[in-house]
């Protein structure tokens, strides 16, 4: 295999990581309630930031910030939830209404980081430094580490909605809230639950982006679009699809940054997503998770 080749699939294995994972949390909360969350992208940069806090002010090691963080990504998801989501969603226009609030919080969030943490280049230590060979090119550990995170957390969550009692539950809601009602499931409980899976799965994926490269207050918007991109183009409708929609546009990127440059980047991901809208609308795998 050619160093080329080799040095492409390394950068779509941390993009498609980061993807899958910003991904998940979108396609829960989507196919849950039926709206999109369009402060995600805030909740990846308040994780970012929480990591760093905690590794460079308060002194933790990096693994060990990153888990202090999660609890309170979560709760800060339920948050979201509680003051950006129920309020709106059963009313006319919901939708509507659940993406304007949402993005609101989405900018005040951006404007509070600048105002907290500046609007300097910061970055996460990475766990380890050691690299390993492989030909010419070296792989940082932080890659493989990147590929467990999303594979175990991705898979993990698959897992949790199909062979637990919670995961029945949320499916349940998925399908008819009414009659989920009806036999003693409390949607609100259900919502709050999923905002919090979302927001760890956003805490992971923060972990992933601030230790690949720097982050600053209005950084969150663009791994969020391209999750966007990749939940319209792996299918909505199962995670399997997201995962492998994730690792699609990672390699789509990737070669396209390699062969062509950064600035085609984008263009090339968008022409692929509108011919694959054509040909296939329901994504490249069509199921429920």
């Amino acid at each position: 295999m050619s160093d080329a080749l080799l040095s492409i699939l390394v950068s779509a294995v941390v993009l498609g990581s980061l993807y899958s994972l910003m991904a998940s949390g979108l396609s829960l909360i989507w196919s849950t309630l039926g709206v999109f969350n369009y402060a995600h992208g805030a909740l990846l940069l308040l994780g970012a930031y929480l990591i760093w806090t905690f590794s460079e002010k308060v002194g933790l090691p990096v693994l060990l910030a990153f888990a202090a963080a999660i609890p309170l990504l979560a709760l800060l998801g339920m948050l979201l939830d509680l003051v950006a989501v129920r309020p709106f969603i059963s009313r006319p226009n919901g939708t509507l209404l659940v993406m304007v609030s949402t993005l609101a919080i989405a900018n005040a969030v951006e404007g509070a980081a600048q105002l907290i943490w500046g609007p300097q280049n910061k970055q996460i230590k990475s766990v380890s430094n050691s690299t390993f060979a492989l030909g010419d090119v070296k792989i940082a550990s932080s890659t493989l580490i990147a590929l467990a995170l999303a594979l175990v957390l991705v898979i993990g969550l698959i897992t949790l909605l199909r062979k637990t009692k919670w995961g029945m539950a949320v499916r349940a809601v998925e399908q008819n809230r009414d009659m989920a009602m009806l036999v003693g499931i409390r949607p609100a409980r259900i919502y709050a639950g999923v905002f919090a899976v979302a927001s760890i799965l956003a805490c992971a994926a923060a972990f992933v982006y601030g230790t690949t490269t720097t982050i600053t207050p209005t950084k969150g918007f663009e791994p969020l679009l391209t999750a966007f991109v990749v939940l319209v183009f792996g299918g909505s409708a199962t995670l399997w699809g997201t995962l492998v929609g994730a690792f699609t546009i990672g390699l789509l990127e990737a070669g396209t940054t390699y062969w062509l440059g950064l600035q085609w980047s984008p263009v090339a991901v968008f022409i692929v997503l509108v011919l694959i809208m054509l040909v296939r609308p329901q994504g490249l795998v069509k199921g429920r998770s």
